[in-house]
Parts: structure tokens; sequence; C-alpha cells
């Protein structure tokens, strides 16, 4: 993968939401408010969180736990279907969390031998998404409280979307000067 198509994956998941926010903002406040209860969004989430990430350590190249590779997959794989059964609460907000987490690690891999100084663009992206998964992870009502906030105002979604739509926007365009 090039810096420019992760450029162009990040700015066009912003852009979209952004549009679907400006474009449909009652509809956009009603999913925001139902999105940290979502359990069929959150067990997606989940699912294809363990997927990437048992993919990710069958890919890997570290020989420190190979002997312990079966044991990873099958704990790990237990582990996210485990969480799917028995922590349904606020499971879309912990799934969307570990999908975030490896997201960024992809976009960070991608960036990491970039000189360009645009490339900062996704590394601080990349960070303020990580320290909000990570924190959002273990206190996951703090998202039903922030989205509740949001939705509270159709000037707050129509702004949200706009912010969203121009940083989508300017980040997509980057990868039109991003030679890598």
């Amino acid at each position: 993968m090039k810096l420019s198509e992760v450029y162009l994956g990040v700015g066009a998941a912003h852009l979209l939401a952004g549009l679907a926010m400006l474009l449909k903002p009652s509809g956009a406040r009603e999913w925001l408010r139902a999105f940290p209860r979502k359990v069929g969004i959150g067990m997606f989430l989940m699912l294809a969180g363990t997927a990437w990430f048992v993919s990710n350590l069958y890919r890997s190249e570290i020989q420190d736990f190979a002997e312990w590779r079966p044991v990873l997959y099958g704990g790990f794989g237990l582990l996210g279907v485990g969480c799917c059964i028995f922590v349904q609460d606020y499971l879309s907000v912990r799934g969307a969390c570990v999908v975030a987490l490896l997201a960024c690690d992809v976009v960070l891999d991608v960036r990491r031998p970039s000189d360009s100084p645009w490339s900062l663009v996704l590394s601080f992206w990349s960070y303020a998404v990580i320290v909000c998964a990570v924190w959002w992870v273990g206190s996951p009502w703090r998202v039903r409280d922030l989205t509740a906030w949001l939705a509270s105002s159709p000037a707050r979604v129509t702004r949200l979307g706009a912010a969203l739509a121009a940083y989508g926007a300017a980040v997509a365009l980057l990868a039109l000067t991003e030679r890598g």
C-alpha cells in the first residue's frame, strides 16, 4: 500500500461521513444517539477486529512466540467471540475502537518510511485516534455521553459534518502531492 492510497482512504472516509452529516443531519443525529448500544454493529466490528488481529499475528515474523502461536490464535479468537457473547454492553464502541487501533497500525506502518512533511498529518491523526480509542475502550459510556451531546443540537451535527468533510477533502488533496 502506498502513502497516497492511505491519504485517499482516510480522506474519503472523513469526507463521506461529513457529507452524510451535512446532507441528512436528522438521520445522523439518530444514528449517533443509537450507535453506542448497537449490538449487531458491535458484533460485526469486534469479530472483524478479532479476525484482523489474528491475521496480523499469523503474518508476523517474530520468532519469540512462534511455539505459542496456536495457543495465541485460539486465545484471541475466543476472546473476540467471548466479548460478543458476554460483554454486549457498549460492544459497538469497543469493536470500533479495536478496528480503529488496527487501522492506525496500518497507517503508521505505511507512513513510517516517508520523508514527506505532510505525512505528519497522518501521524497526528493516528495518535489522536489511538489515545481516544484506548480511553474509550476502558470507559465506553463516555462515547454515549459524547454522542448524546453532539446529537442534542442539529447545529452541532452540521458543524461536525462540515469539519469532517473539510478535513477529508484536505487529506484527499494531499494524496495528489504525495509521490509514494
